[in-house]
C-alpha cells in the first residue's frame, strides 16, 4: 500500500493523474468568485459553493452520469543522473479507461491504464532497448495497472481509508480558459528487495511525485446543463528507476512527461495504441472491466521477470 507523505489536491495515480503557476484568479475555498467565468455570452460571476466545487470537479475529471471515459496521452520517459544533462530515453503512449458510477450522493471511479514505451525516432513499440547509462540491451516492461479498487468522491471530499479529505482546488483562469493543478508525492516499500533483485531494484524505498494540470473552457466547465466537459491535461511524474532499466541503486531517477485529453468517442483514439492494446489486452474495449484483480507495475514485474533479478 502506498503511503502518502505529502499531498495537495485530489487523489492521484501515476498518471493523474497523480499539480504552480502565476495566477490571474484563484478560488481555493467555497463562496469565492472565480474571476467572472461565464457561460456562453453571459459574462456573470460564478460563485462556487461546496456543491459547485464537487460537481465541477466531477464534470472536469469524469461525468455526472454513469459513463466510461477514456483519456489518451503521449510523451517521453526521461533519465536524470547527477552531473549530466537530462536526456529523453523513450517515447511513451497510453490510454486510461475510467468507469464512473453514481452511488447515492457519491461518485466512484475505477481506472484501467495501459500503454507502451516507444522508439525515440519512430514511436514504434520497443521490444528491446539499449540503456545509454549502462550500454546494455534490456527488454522494456510496458505498463498496465489499475482495476480492483475504486476512488470515491463525496460532496465533502475524497474518501480514503474511512477519512474524507476536503477538496482543495487551485482554479486558475485566463480569459475563457480555466485550469486546475493537482500534485502529490509518496514513498513506499519497494516490492523488489534489493538483496534479491540487485539490478532491477532501485532500493528498499521507492519515491514518486506527480503533477497534473487539467485545462478546460469556462463555458463548458461551469455549464450546469453538461454532465461532462472536454479536457486536456499535462502530466509530469518523477520516480525512482523503473525496474526494467536495470539501473540497480545507481544515483538518479526517471521523469515521465506527457500530454493527453479526455475522449468520449473511441474513434478518436489513435490507431497506434489501439493496435498495441489488441495484441496485449484484446478485451479492453469490449468488456467494461478488462481485468478483475488490481494490477501494479512492480508486482507484475516481480511475477513475470523472475529470471531477471
Amino acid at each position: 500500500m502506498k503511503k502518502v507523505e505529502s499531498f495537495k489536491g485530489i487523489g492521484i495515480s501515476r498518471r493523474s493523474f497523480l499539480n504552480s503557476s502565476a495566477t490571474l484568479s484563484v478560488a481555493a475555498i467555497p463562496g469565492i468568485n472565480l474571476a467572472a467565468p461565464f457561460i456562453g455570452e453571459r459574462k456573470k460571476p460564478v460563485v462556487l459553493s461546496q456543491k459547485d466545487i464537487y460537481k465541477t470537479h466531477i464534470r472536469l475529471m469524469g461525468s455526472l452520469k454513469p459513463s466510461t471515459i477514456y483519456s489518451w496521452f503521449s510523451g517521453h520517459l526521461w533519465g536524470i543522473v547527477p552531473d549530466e544533462a537530462p536526456k529523453p530515453l523513450t517515447t511513451l503512449q497510453g490510454l486510461a479507461k475510467s468507469i464512473w458510477q453514481k452511488e447515492g450522493d457519491n461518485y466512484t471511479k475505477e481506472s484501467f491504464d495501459i500503454g507502451f514505451f516507444g522508439n525515440l525516432e519512430t514511436g514504434e513499440v520497443l521490444s528491446e532497448w539499449k540503456n545509454p547509462y549502462t550500454n546494455k540491451i534490456v527488454e522494456p516492461f510496458h505498463f498496465m495497472y489499475g482495476g480492483g479498487s475504486k476512488t470515491t468522491y463525496t460532496p465533502e471530499g475524497t474518501l480514503s481509508r474511512n477519512e474524507v479529505k476536503p477538496y482543495q482546488h487551485d482554479w486558475i483562469q485566463s480569459g475563457e480558459q480555466v485550469w486546475l493543478d493537482e500534485y502529490g508525492s509518496t514513498s513506499f516499500k519497494n516490492p523488489l528487495n534489493p538483496e534479491e533483485w540487485p539490478v532491477s531494484s532501485a532500493g528498499e524505498q521507492m519515491h514518486f511525485g506527480s503533477s497534473t494540470t487539467f485545462v478546460a473552457s469556462a463555458g463548458q466547465l461551469f455549464n450546469p446543463e453538461l454532465d461532462s466537459c472536454d479536457q486536456t491535461f499535462f502530466w509530469t511524474a518523477i520516480n525512482s528507476w523503473e525496474p526494467w532499466l536495470r539501473m540497480g541503486q545507481k544515483p538518479g531517477f526517471v521523469m515521465w512527461r506527457a500530454t493527453g485529453r479526455k475522449i468520449f468517442n473511441t474513434n478518436e483514439i489513435p490507431e497506434s495504441i489501439k493496435n498495441y492494446i489488441a495484441k496485449v489486452q484484446p478485451n479492453y474495449f469490449t468488456d467494461e472491466k478488462p481485468w478483475s484483480k488490481r494490477k501494479s507495475t512492480y508486482a507484475s514485474y516481480k511475477k513475470l521477470r523472475k529470471g531477471q533479478l
